[in-house]
């Protein structure tokens, strides 16, 4: 029981830290006590302090001038995420989630893939998308090489639609949070 409390009490401040903006708070120390406790973990997204097995990462790299972002979806299609533009959270359509959740574990092992081809990008210019889940991660995905990748291209393509991310410039945004998984 007092493991849970702490676990939930890192995954509150590592969110606080990592995907959202602090509230704004009274002066006075007494209105600040009385203020209500942040709520349990169970139903928050994934953060970037704790990342479960479960919880699918989709990472771009951005590029020389472009800020990339990073996306957890947790089991129940959750999604915290931040880019350039900033940290949120939201949940995936449900047809959406499924979709991608079917194509990830039909790619399984994602780190065995196979490459067929490659594309020429830029290598200053040209970014690079992930997706992973575990310890397990696939090639870039920027030029799929077989079915199962484009599969996951075509998924990761709608997420990012959803929520609406971008490739940030660099003199429009923040650079993200380092990494802590």
């Amino acid at each position: 029981m007092r493991y849970r409390a702490v676990a939930s009490l890192v995954v509150v401040f590592a969110m606080i830290a990592a995907c959202s903006k602090p509230a704004p708070q009274s002066g006075d120390p007494r209105a600040r006590a009385a203020q209500p406790a942040a709520p349990q973990s169970a139903g928050l997204p994934p953060s970037h302090g704790m990342v479960m097995t479960t919880t699918i990462v989709i990472t771009n790299s951005g590029a020389t001038n472009l800020i990339g972002y990073r996306v957890l979806i947790g089991s129940t299609g959750e999604a915290s995420f931040v880019s350039g533009d900033g940290p949120g959270n939201a949940t995936l359509p449900a047809a959406l989630f499924a979709k991608l959740k079917g194509d990830v574990d039909a790619a399984k092992p994602l780190s065995g893939l196979p490459r067929e081809v490659s594309c020429m990008k830029s290598a200053s210019f040209g970014t690079s998308t992930y997706l992973a889940l575990g310890g397990d991660r696939t090639d870039d995905l920027t030029c799929p090489g077989n079915d199962a990748e484009k599969a996951l291209k075509d998924d990761i393509d709608a997420v990012v639609a959803f929520l609406k991310l971008r490739n940030t410039p660099r003199s429009e945004g923040k650079d993200l949070p380092p990494q802590n998984f």
